[in-house]
């Protein structure tokens, strides 16, 4: 009998955990994105969402999260719903021609406007995703410069 109500004592508590471990691991959050200094009308925002460097910025395939919306000029305010919490890196570009990338010159220099999280300067060279991660842990909002 002894042995019964122990095994009932242990059931019980994991019934009582595990529904609230599997409801913490399924939370997710809402990263809101200002993108500012749009210059034209027309085309589209992109916002590429990536967890690690692997395909950092451009690659839309390994983005885990992506939001394209129509541009205008000044901010651009896009919603990045359903995040679980962690690190993160968001590219940004303005697609003005519809062509779904961003246009470079013969130099590899962008010609359309372009911004990442925490805003780093480019020199020479993309920046790198660590210059891009945040922490976001709950509902956020950022906001992203175009160059």
């Amino acid at each position: 009998m002894r042995l019964f109500t122990c095994s009932a004592i242990v059931l019980s508590l994991l019934l009582c955990v595990c529904p609230r471990a599997s409801l913490a691991a399924d939370r997710t959050v809402k990263l809101t994105v200002y993108v500012e200094g749009v210059n034209k009308t027309g085309g589209t925002i992109g916002v590429y969402v990536f967890k690690n460097e692997k395909g950092w910025p451009e690659s839309k395939e390994a983005a885990v999260g992506r939001v394209v919306v129509p541009a205008h000029p000044g901010t651009v305010i896009v919603d990045v719903p359903d995040l679980p919490p962690g690190d993160y890196a968001v590219g940004v570009g303005h697609d003005s021609n519809g062509n779904h990338r961003i246009d470079k010159n013969w130099l590899g220099v962008p010609t359309e406007q372009w911004g990442m999280s925490n805003n780093p300067r480019a020199v020479l060279k993309v920046p790198a995703f660590s210059r891009a991660r945040f922490s976001l842990t709950q509902n956020a909002d950022i906001h992203i410069q175009l160059h």
